[in-house]
């Protein structure tokens, strides 16, 4: 499997570098704002002639996806098991008593709120202008 691998990845890089080699070396198909610009061919959408390096680009469109999808399968890895988080747990730890609160808490003493000394405040304040 790793040899397949290997061979996918070498064949995809290679498939790379064709596309970049033929997107590159294609030429021109007219005005370079096409019919808006105010030249260019007859056709919408350039020439209509198909020459040699334009074959080899969609040859090398198509290898590339192709070669992608398989990369795809053959990096994939089928055979994953997720486990639940409960049981990733390690049993020590649930078993550790709870140090947070002691056994026997002592009652809680009931002690009056004493309220706050009042402030020496106007009876009737002025509102700020």
């Amino acid at each position: 499997m790793q040899i397949l691998q290997t061979l996918l990845v070498v064949l995809f890089f290679v498939s790379c570098a064709a596309l970049i080699f033929f997107i590159l070396i294609q030429s021109g198909k007219g005005g370079s704002l096409g019919i808006m610009g105010g030249g260019g061919s007859g056709s919408p959408f350039g020439s209509s002639t198909v020459d040699v390096v334009e074959k080899a680009t969609w040859y090398g469109i198509a290898a590339f996806l192709i070669l992608a999808i398989l990369s795809a399968i053959a990096f994939a890895d089928h055979g994953i098991k997720i486990e639940p988080i409960e049981s990733a747990v390690p049993a020590a730890e649930e078993s550790a008593p709870a140090q947070s609160l002691p056994a026997n808490p002592a009652p809680a003493q009931n002690t009056p709120v004493q309220p706050a000394p009042a402030q020496n405040l106007p009876a009737n304040p002025t509102p700020a202008q």
